[in-house]
């Protein structure tokens, strides 16, 4: 299944971007019923920022297959667009093919749009029967359920995200894992389930230096300013050249 980054955030620079539109637009002049092709031009269109001119070509590209990744894209590429009635036509449309826990959560993001926050969560409950472990339709949950003043419950979805988060390492070698924590710093309830996360981490992973960084700042941000200098310290001695432990090292 294809996915579309949000508009103007792309590991693709605008140069290649507008370059790869380019010469797939030559191409699908000479074989405009390659939709395979078209689809291509319109990820690339939306990736670029280009919403209108990605829904026209998503949509001709259903005209020709109907199928559950054009629609699912078209959905994304309106949803962006902030069409979000059309949004939901084309989510619910993938849906009815196919139970695919990202279109679930994509209407739900439709509908919060909306200001349908009921109907919002019961879309990722839909998403998270089909992937009980989908840290974004949890977290996006805990938003909303913070918004409806159900706080204890938000809370205890905030805390199944940090405890994915932490489990996707278990799979992996530490230095393909990339993760990032700082928007978990503003409350104190997930700064400490953070420390006691990150304390597992690093005896998994002693020499992984961003695991001593990472926790060095959730320590900083309860107060505990030595012991966070002290993992910022030993960050730096396992890499020398990590220049983001060393600021917060030195700015003691």
């Amino acid at each position: 299944m294809t996915e579309l980054s949000t508009p103007g955030k792309s590991y693709y620079s605008k140069g290649l971007l507008d370059e790869f539109i380019s010469e797939t637009s030559k191409k699908l002049e000479l074989e405009p019923a390659n939709h395979y092709l078209r689809c291509s031009l319109a990820n690339a269109l939306a990736k670029n920022g280009m919403l209108e001119q990605a829904i026209e070509h998503y949509k001709e590209c259903i005209a020709q297959s109907s199928s559950p990744e054009y629609l699912n894209n078209l959905g994304k590429a309106l949803l962006n667009a902030g069409r979000y009635e059309e949004a939901i036509s084309s989510f619910a449309r993938v849906t009815g093919l196919c139970k695919w826990p990202d279109a679930f959560f994509n209407l739900a993001q439709a509908y919060r749009s909306l200001g349908d926050l009921g109907k919002a969560v019961s879309m990722l409950e839909k998403a998270l029967e089909h992937n009980p472990k989908y840290r974004e339709a949890l977290n996006e949950r805990a938003h909303i359920l913070e918004a409806l003043g159900q706080k204890d419950e938000a809370m205890k979805d905030y805390k199944k995200v940090i405890a994915l988060f932490f489990a996707e390492y278990q799979a992996h070698d530490a230095e393909f894992y990339n993760y990032e924590t700082s928007v978990l710093l503003d409350n104190p309830e997930l700064v400490e389930e953070l420390i006691r996360q990150l304390r597992k981490y690093i005896q998994k992973f002693p020499g992984f230096a961003d695991g001593y960084y990472k926790l060095g700042q959730a320590l900083e941000a309860k107060g505990l300013k030595t012991e966070a200098m002290l993992m910022f310290r030993k960050a730096l001695e396992i890499n020398p050249s990590y220049e983001t432990a060393r600021k917060c090292f030195w700015k003691r």
